[in-house]
């Protein structure tokens, strides 16, 4: 089979697992129709489990094609992702308002494992599209199952912003700290009692007042770079999502104005460790960030990934990596 060849396949099975996993969305949420009479919701309720195993095949299909990539049982973690960094990597598109200039990735999917990306925009006080919301959470764990967790914490968050009105800012609606209650609650409610939790990372980045307001639920504090250089970690992290449904989340505000950078990533990218042991870690990331601060955030997450590369020898890496980097083109 030719490079072509391959990419085709893939891109074909990608498509097919979109359209499956939505698909199955849809029987779900129709199964669940107090209005539906018995035997059309047992009817519904089958289809969604059909399109599961569906998804499940291509989903298979999917990393088998995918060379260099697979999943392995290890003694003492269990299944694990193994992989090697792509020379071309495929960024996650996001909505974004025009003051902010944005790139984010994930490997070694965006589909498959327990990392996930989102974003809304929405109107600021003046009514112009001034305020950005962007998620990053990862599901606690390895290997596919993750990904199931993963579809629900999407389905909760998507349907939420769906409730909420598309471009209408409701501070109790759509701010960080409701998003992160709502997952919070969502996943205990689904998952009880069976060990299923996630790290999450909910901003609002504000280009009117030039601020960004957080909530951090046991996720890798985040760095900014303020225009002066300083590299600073945001350390105001709570309880992971799914433990407590009751958890009392808070927001913190810090300044967000023009040159200044922002940077989340999930724990696979620090913990890559070389060949005498040594951990990346957060302190690989803030080099990265210091040294490459005034270039674009595509450059910045080519460059971080490359020095993880030569950090570990060109090995492959055993979990999955999410990287999101914000700069503010405000004056």
């Amino acid at each position: 089979m030719s490079e072509k060849e391959k990419d085709q396949i893939l891109k074909v099975l990608s498509g097919a697992i979109q359209r499956e996993t939505g698909a199955f969305n849809f029987y779900s949420r129709k199964s669940e129709d107090p209005t539906m009479p018995a035997g059309v919701k047992g009817l519904l309720a089958r289809l969604a489990e059909e399109e599961r195993n569906h998804r499940r095949l291509l989903v298979t299909e999917y990393m088998s094609v995918k060379k260099g990539w697979v999943e392995r049982e290890d003694k003492e973690k269990g299944k694990i992702l193994s992989y090697d960094l792509p020379q071309k990597l495929e960024f996650t598109p996001l909505e974004t308002n025009g003051d902010l200039e944005v790139a984010a990735v994930s490997l070694p999917s965006r589909l498959i494992g327990g990392d996930n990306i989102l974003s809304f925009v929405l109107r600021g006080q003046s009514g112009d599209r001034t305020r950005t919301v962007l998620v990053l959470y990862d599901v606690m764990g390895h290997s596919l199952e993750t990904t199931e967790v993963n579809a629900l914490a999407a389905r909760i968050v998507g349907e939420h912003s769906e409730v909420s009105g598309p471009g209408v800012l409701d501070e109790g609606q759509m701010s960080p700290k409701m998003i992160v209650e709502l997952l919070n609650r969502g996943l205990y409610e689904e998952y009880e009692g069976e060990g299923t939790f996630l790290t999450m990372l909910c901003v609002l980045f504000d280009s009117e007042k030039e601020t960004l307001t957080f909530t951090c639920a046991g996720h890798e504090p985040p760095f900014l770079v303020l225009d002066d250089g300083k590299v600073a970690s945001l350390l105001n992290t709570q309880l992971i999502v799914g433990i407590d449904p009751n958890y009392p989340y808070r927001e913190h505000e810090a300044p967000f104005g023009g040159g200044d950078l922002f940077c989340v990533f999930s724990d696979g990218i620090i913990e890559v460790k070389n060949e005498k042991g040594e951990y990346f870690g957060r302190e690989g990331v803030k080099r990265v960030l210091g040294r490459c601060k005034d270039k674009p955030p595509k450059k910045i997450i080519q460059d971080m990934l490359k020095e993880v590369d030569a950090f570990i020898g060109g090995k492959h890496i055993e979990d999955e990596v999410s990287i999101i980097i914000v700069k503010s083109k405000g004056e």
